[in-house]
């Protein structure tokens, strides 16, 4: 933050110094529209900032994505103290959806010959329109974000706005006479040359204008951990890896040595922790799901008669449905799928726990369940110690009644390791 507000300090007293560095810095949104993708664009504008960049480049390849997640990156761009540049590259690209909000965002909107942005209109996760009420409020909202974005840059708005309305779409050239993009460059390097002595204008900073003609570019990468939350910051991979994660652990406490469940619920219970540190995550939810687990452990120990198993399934239901923020403007499906999901691992965890209690209500196969009742013959050493075989080993044992070397006795208890024993009645028979 100190860094961006050394640099718009720096845009207010001296708008020439945006010319005094000569390597602009292009970063790339090349997938899905996520939380992940706008803390990236934070990161790499606020780095460019820093390194005292006198142009971002936003280089869009995107289908689309979350609307939430676009204002985070429109947010972004129109908070930057230097230019912004959006660049549908290379041909063949597309900035659908969510891509054409953040194209028409950017200072500069241009595109790549045989590429095409528009197609706006928001739609569920699974690309399912919306219910009809919901559909026009965020339909609306998202053409008045369109509308903020274009006007004090002098776009079209109706062009615009019709991609949210109507879904239209257009090719580089039809933007292009549209004035919806001020540019069509064949790459980066033609991009900076036609930026070149062409007035910026600014929302809510001064206009400027870029000596860019001899500027050379580099590429702001996506860090590791970029990376890898880019594959788990849906809602659905970080939910469903959590519900996993959590089945497996309860698994491998109910069945200890199997070794494979804890392994696989320990990974997804990481990776699911990894992906909400960035997602807007409720922690009473992630608490819900948690003590619904402890409830169906808590049934197997104490068998309160599947009270305690009731209770955790409505605990992890509830724990799922708070567990991302609903926003009007997030896909749907993530919800249901969630949910689904939750009451799939319930009706796991409900058949682990009956698995382990009728187990619990086997016979004893160890211990004095097995050896009390059981008639062996006595054993006397030369020191007189009596010993007994039985189940397998060879015990101390103890009586109270005097005994003969290979006299048949009765088990009757244990006191420790000493197994209690008494003259059979089969021995007093014989």
């Amino acid at each position: 933050m100190r860094a961006i507000a050394m640099a718009s300090l720096l845009l207010l007293l001296a708008p020439a110094a945006l010319g005094a560095g000569t390597e602009a810095v292009v970063v790339d949104i090349d997938t899905d529209i996520n939380p992940m993708t706008a803390e990236f664009v934070k990161r790499a504008v606020d780095q460019s900032v820093t390194d005292g960049a006198p142009v971002i480049i936003l280089r869009v390849n995107t289908p689309g994505g979350r609307l939430d997640s676009t204002r985070e990156i429109t947010k972004t761009i129109l908070a930057s103290p230097v230019p912004v540049v959006g660049f549908v590259h290379p041909p063949g690209s597309q900035a659908a959806s969510a891509g054409f909000i953040i194209l028409m965002a950017c200072d500069v909107a241009a595109m790549a010959p045989g590429t095409n942005a528009g197609a706006a209109s928001p739609v569920g996760g699974s690309g399912e329109d919306l219910p009809k009420t919901i559909g026009k409020k965020v339909t609306e909202d998202a053409a008045a974000l369109v509308r903020s974005l274009v006007v004090p840059r002098g776009r079209p708005v109706d062009d615009a706005v019709k991609t949210i309305t109507e879904a239209l779409s257009y090719s580089e050239t039809e933007a292009e006479e549209k004035n919806l993009v001020e540019i069509v460059a064949r790459d980066v390097s033609d991009l900076l040359k036609q930026l070149d002595g062409r007035p910026i204008k600014r929302v809510g900073k001064p206009d400027v204008t870029l000596k860019s003609a001899a500027f050379t570019f580099r590429t702001e990468s996506r860090t590791s951990r970029e990376r890898a939350l880019g594959v788990v910051a849906s809602p659905m991979v970080a939910g469903l890896l959590f519900l996993v994660g959590v089945v497996g652990l309860y698994f491998e406490f109910q069945s200890p040595g199997a070794i494979l469940p804890g392994v696989l619920g320990s990974i997804c219970l990481l990776l699911a922790f990894f992906a909400m540190s960035v997602l807007p995550t409720n922690w009473v939810g992630i608490g819900l799901v948690l003590l619904g687990v402890l409830f169906f452990f808590l049934e197997v120990k104490l068998m309160t008669h599947g009270i305690l198993a009731i209770a955790g399934g409505i605990s992890i239901i509830l724990g799922a449905v708070l567990l991302f923020p609903q926003d009007d403007l997030a896909p749907r499906s993530e919800f249901w799928f969630i949910v689904g999901g939750a009451a799939v691992a319930t009706v796991i965890l409900a058949g682990l726990s009956l698995m382990a209690l009728s187990v619990q209500r086997l016979p004893g196969r160890t211990g004095s369940a097995v050896l009390v009742g059981q008639v062996v013959p006595a054993r006397i050493g030369a020191t007189g110690a009596l010993k007994v075989f039985a189940d397998g080993a060879l015990w101390e044992a103890r009586s109270a009644a005097s005994l003969t070397d290979g006299q048949l006795v009765e088990i009757k208890g244990l006191d420790g390791l000493v197994v209690l024993v008494k003259p059979s009645a089969r021995s007093e028979k014989a």
